[in-house]
């Protein structure tokens, strides 16, 4: 039996890596504490579970669904991209229904690189850019991102002859691991650059609605003039509603580069379950909506400043995130690496974080603390951390 080289050559999704050495951990009777990865503890809201009784019952949505997206899916997209982003989307040709963010971001490449193309990954940055990028043939070129900067990319250090010769460049704002924001000002360089080199940026816009000071709300690249032409922004609804179970998300962008996607996306699989689309469409719009945003945004932010408190009471180095729900902390001097403070971190402590270089070379000397665990979980594993030191 043989394999395909796009199956040999990729490591293990990092996530899977870390949940098999949970489970390793907990065979042996160790109560371990996972503060790893990034899904909410609390429950779908109510509100939407109450659509999803009605509309699971609806026959029409027992069908085969629309490729691109439901048309009311589409619509109710494009009337909350306004009121939130104040973009105008034509809801029939610049708004498509996604399996999940992550079905867009490991699918996308496709539609653009050819074998022997490359794309720009900022680093460190979530593993599936590298990943979808290889699936393709193409090469990987790291732009790193460093804490000076405030974890944004400086344009003007690429390499010209590379930027030209990319076709994609992956950006993540909010930022995950490193918990950054991107202000309007580096999104008109960025569509600068995109337009002067030639290339197609794959924006990734998950944690939009993960936020904690108004000053810090999150924007959208199609906010800049003519970014249409040459972006698509991914959104996801795991984040905003609790819903990492339902699988889905949406794209938008020009209506050339979502038809290119369509294309390639209609002969992969059949579209999101219609009664998803259908619940997802109505939380959008729903009165409840911003009740739930707020009470989201108070439960994070005061995990937030209780594990800020806690690293500073130990000594760590970080930045205050400003959104998403990660902390990004430097591993003390005294380790060599990312992999080995983690790894004697679970084996002393039962507490699992998420090594730095699981997202590339440049987060070689960090960890990753997700807050998406019950506050009384995260309290343990604070005080498992100082035990530790």
């Amino acid at each position: 039996m043989s394999f395909s080289r796009r199956v040999i050559d990729t490591p293990p999704y990092l996530f899977h890596r870390i949940d098999e050495k949970r489970k390793e951990a907990q065979a042996k009777g160790i109560d371990v504490i996972s503060l790893a990865i990034g899904d909410p503890d609390r429950p779908t809201p109510d509100f939407v579970l109450k659509l999803m009784e009605e509309e699971i019952r609806d026959p029409r949505n027992h069908v085969y669904p629309s490729y691109k997206g439901e048309p009311d899916f589409c619509e109710a997209v494009a009337n909350w991209f306004k009121h939130r982003f104040g973009v105008e989307l034509n809801p029939n040709h610049e708004v498509m229904a996604t399996i999940g963010a992550k079905d867009a971001v490991s699918h996308l490449p496709f539609a653009f690189l050819d074998p022997g193309d490359s794309g720009l990954v900022t680093d460190p940055g979530y593993p599936v850019y590298e990943a979808a990028i290889g699936f393709t043939g193409g090469h990987v070129v790291r732009v790193p991102l460093s804490e000076k900067r405030g974890f944004l990319p400086d344009l003007s250090e690429i390499d010209p002859a590379a930027a030209d010769k990319a076709k994609i460049m992956f950006v993540n704002y909010p930022n995950n691991p490193t918990s950054a924001v991107a202000d309007e000002g580096f999104f008109e360089e960025l569509v600068a650059f995109a337009r002067k080199h030639d290339l197609v940026i794959l924006s990734d816009n998950a944690y939009s609605e993960v936020y904690f000071e108004e000053e810090d709300r999150p924007i959208s690249v199609m906010k800049i003039p003519g970014a249409k032409d040459l972006a698509i922004e991914i959104h996801s609804f795991s984040k905003t509603f609790n819903m990492t179970g339902w699988r889905i998300g949406f794209v938008v962008g020009g209506k050339q580069l979502i038809d290119a996607f369509l294309t390639l996306k209609s002969n992969f699989d059949s579209g999101v379950f219609m009664a998803i689309q259908r619940v997802a469409a109505r939380a959008l719009g729903h009165p409840d909506a911003a009740r739930f945003n707020r009470e989201r945004t108070a439960l994070f932010k005061a995990r937030r400043d209780k594990i800020a408190t806690a690293l500073t009471e130990m000594s760590y180095r970080f930045q205050l995130p400003r959104a998403s729900y990660y902390f990004w902390v430097r591993i003390p001097d005294s380790f060599k690496s990312s992999v080995e403070f983690c790894a004697d971190l679970l084996e002393k402590q039962g507490l699992v974080v998420t090594p730095g270089v699981g997202y590339g070379p440049s987060g070689e000397k960090y960890f990753r603390i997700s807050m998406t665990s019950p506050d009384e979980r995260i309290d343990e594993g604070m005080k498992r951390l100082k035990e530790f030191l």
